[in-house]
C-alpha cells in the first residue's frame, strides 16, 4: 500500500469514527429500549481512542491501521467491544495483499469475512435482531454489484444503503440472542443499536471512498479514471 493509499484509508477510518461519535446519543437511545443503554457511549469511546491513537502515532501500513481500530474496540470491553474487535480483525485478515485496486468483489469478500466472524463468535444468524441483520444485506448488495461489475464506489454506497435498510428492519424482529432476548416479544418495535452502528460506519466509509474517487478523477488520476472507476483505498 502506497503512502497516499494509506492516508486515504486513515481518512476513511477517521470519518467513520467521527460518525460513530456524533451518533452516540441516538445509539444510547436505541440501546436503552432493549439493552442497558450504553452502546453509544462505548462506540464513542472507541471512536475517540481510534482518533487519538492515529494522531499520536500514524500507522505505517494497513495492518497497523487495522490493529489500531481493532484494539480500540476491544479496549471498551463488553460484548459489543469484543464483537467489534473480532469483526475488524477478520476484515483486516481478509483484506487484499496483492496491491490490486479495491473492487466490488473485494468488498463482498470483506463483508463475508465480517459476517462469518460475527456469526462464529456469538452464534447470531440473520433474523435474530443483531448486527448480522445489517451485515448480511450489505454483503448481498456488494455481491450483486460485483456480478454486474459495478465500480467499487457504487458498490460501497449500495452496501451502505442495504445495511441501513437491514438495521431498520430489526424493528420488526424479536430478539433471539443477547440481552434483548430476555424481553421476547417486547423487543419488537425497537431498532438494534449494533446493526445501526454498523450501518453508520459503512455509510461513512462509503462517502469517504466516493469523495476520494471523485477527487482522483478530477485530478486526472489514471487509475480512478479507468473503466472500472477504482481507487486503491483499502487495497494493501
Amino acid at each position: 500500500m502506497s503512502e497516499t493509499d494509506l492516508r486515504l484509508a486513515q481518512h476513511a477510518v477517521l470519518s467513520a469514527a467521527d460518525a460513530l461519535e456524533s451518533a452516540s446519543d441516538e445509539l444510547c437511545r436505541l440501546d436503552g429500549a432493549i439493552g442497558d443503554g450504553d452502546h453509544g457511549l462505548a462506540m464513542a469511546m472507541a471512536a475517540k481512542g481510534i482518533r487519538s491513537a492515529i494522531e499520536e502515532r500514524s500507522p505505517v501500513d494497513l495492518s497497523g491501521l487495522v490493529t489500531v481500530v481493532a484494539n480500540q474496540f476491544r479496549a471498551v470491553g463488553g460484548a459489543m467491544g469484543a464483537l467489534s474487535y473480532v469483526l475488524v480483525d477478520a476484515v483486516g485478515k481478509a483484506a487484499s495483499t496483492d496491491g490490486a485496486p479495491f473492487s466490488a468483489a473485494q468488498l463482498a469478500h470483506l463483508l463475508r469475512a465480517a459476517e462469518d466472524a460475527v456469526t462464529g463468535f456469538g452464534g447470531a444468524k440473520r433474523g435474530d435482531k443483531t448486527i448480522v441483520d445489517a451485515i448480511a444485506p450489505a454483503r448481498e448488495a456488494a455481491e450483486e454489484c460485483a456480478s454486474l461489475q459495478r465500480p467499487a464506489a457504487k458498490a460501497l454506497l449500495a452496501a451502505a444503503a442495504a445495511a441501513e435498510e437491514g438495521a431498520a428492519s430489526t424493528a420488526q424482529m424479536i430478539a433471539h440472542i443477547g440481552r434483548a432476548s430476555r424481553l421476547g416479544e417486547r423487543s419488537m418495535g425497537a431498532v438494534d443499536a449494533g446493526a445501526t452502528s454498523f450501518a453508520i460506519v459503512l455509510r461513512a466509509l462509503a462517502r469517504s471512498y466516493a469523495e476520494a474517487t471523485r477527487r482522483s478523477i478530477s485530478c486526472g488520476n489514471p487509475a480512478a479514471a479507468s473503466a472500472k472507476g477504482h481507487v486503491p483505498l483499502l487495497s494493501a
